[in-house]
């Protein structure tokens, strides 16, 4: 039985990485595809690269603070590790949730909703089975929340500047050879920044729970580096199968984009959603993204951005925990025979 719960865990844990490969994946080189710089093939090919490098190189800090500090027990035990059950509706909550947003196509956060299914089991586990001592410690979500609200406007005033600073030098390349040339190293760079920001962060938060479900109740590095390349194989399958609707939204729906206008949008992600990890906080690649875009294309005008659009994305941001967190703990009701 143990065995049997092992893989259904493994399993559901696969299943939330492949969403972060259809629906987050675009976050990398939607902007890149949209504005015909990079070719489809081209663009997963760096994503499924650079994802699997940020996956084992430093997914273990969201790791961590997913699977470790937003629900604990008594003397810092791990609830999630005790009662298996609990953690598997968490990783299937999460990934319903993604996939549907997916097939709707808006790009929601896999981190929002991970956290919101951790919760989710968190609270369960308060609620149904109050011998454990699980609680949910809503400090660290206060954290966590804090930066979802400064993450898209840090990655919108970057994304500005960038396109600021960057516009008049490449005016005064008069060779349009060259100019292609340099504008198509500038996309391939910012679009494998990030995609390595996103394993990073979003393999990192994703499999926080199967971390904690395989014992994680102190550090163990080896098992976070082989957990990373797992959800890192995991997303790119998620790439190969089902990117191209979210894709299509990221790049052509927010605001119309141009090869420069491309590579502030994914440099000035890339480097808000690596500098929340290095503070292990786990935030949205998709928010960091969409707020670029934005931010970018603000430059040509407030009137280049589709507030329609914006509003719409912006409904999901916010239904996104709260879904996730209702789900997990009626998922949870359910397995756990309540």
């Amino acid at each position: 039985m143990i065995e049997l719960i092992a893989i259904v865990a493994l399993l559901a844990g696969f299943y939330v990485a492949w969403n972060i490969g259809t629906n987050d994946s675009a976050n990398c080189v939607g902007t890149a595809v949209g504005g015909r710089i990079l070719s489809y093939r081209r663009a997963i090919a760096i994503v499924i690269l650079f994802v699997i490098l940020g996956a084992v190189l430093e997914g273990w800090k969201n790791m961590k603070t997913v699977g470790e500090n937003i629900v604990i027990g008594p003397d810092g035990t791990n609830p999630l590790s005790e009662v298996p059950r609990a953690a598997i509706a968490a990783l299937l909550a999460a990934g319903i949730w993604v996939t549907t947003a997916t097939t709707l196509r808006l790009p929601v956060s896999t981190s929002q909703s991970m956290v919101g299914a951790v919760i989710g089991a968190g609270l369960l586990l308060s609620y149904a089975q109050p011998d454990i001592g699980a609680s949910v410690q809503f400090g660290t979500l206060g954290v966590i929340a804090i930066s979802w609200l400064l993450n898209p406007m840090f990655a919108a005033i970057l994304a500005f500047i960038l396109l600021k600073a960057f516009t008049p030098p490449l005016r005064r390349i008069k060779n349009i050879v060259l100019l292609n040339q340099v504008l198509m190293i500038l996309i391939i760079v910012a679009s494998a920044s990030t995609a390595y920001a996103l394993g990073a962060n979003d393999i990192g938060t994703s499999t926080g729970v199967v971390y904690a479900f395989f014992g994680g109740d102190g550090p163990d590095f080896r098992l976070m580096l082989l957990i990373g390349l797992f959800g890192g194989v995991a997303l790119a399958v998620g790439v190969v199968t089902y990117s191209r609707r979210v894709m299509h939204t990221v790049g052509t729906g927010i605001t119309r984009l141009d090869a420069l206008t491309a590579f502030a949008a994914q440099m000035g992600a890339a480097i808000t959603v690596w500098s929340f990890v290095q503070f292990h906080i786990p935030v949205s690649t998709t928010q960091a993204i969409i707020g670029a875009v934005a931010g970018a294309g603000l430059v040509k005008g407030a009137a280049a951005v589709s507030g329609r659009k914006l509003g719409h994305i912006g409904i999901a941001w916010v239904l996104t925990p709260a879904v996730a967190c209702a789900l997990s703990f009626l998922l949870g009701w359910l397995f756990l025979g309540l």
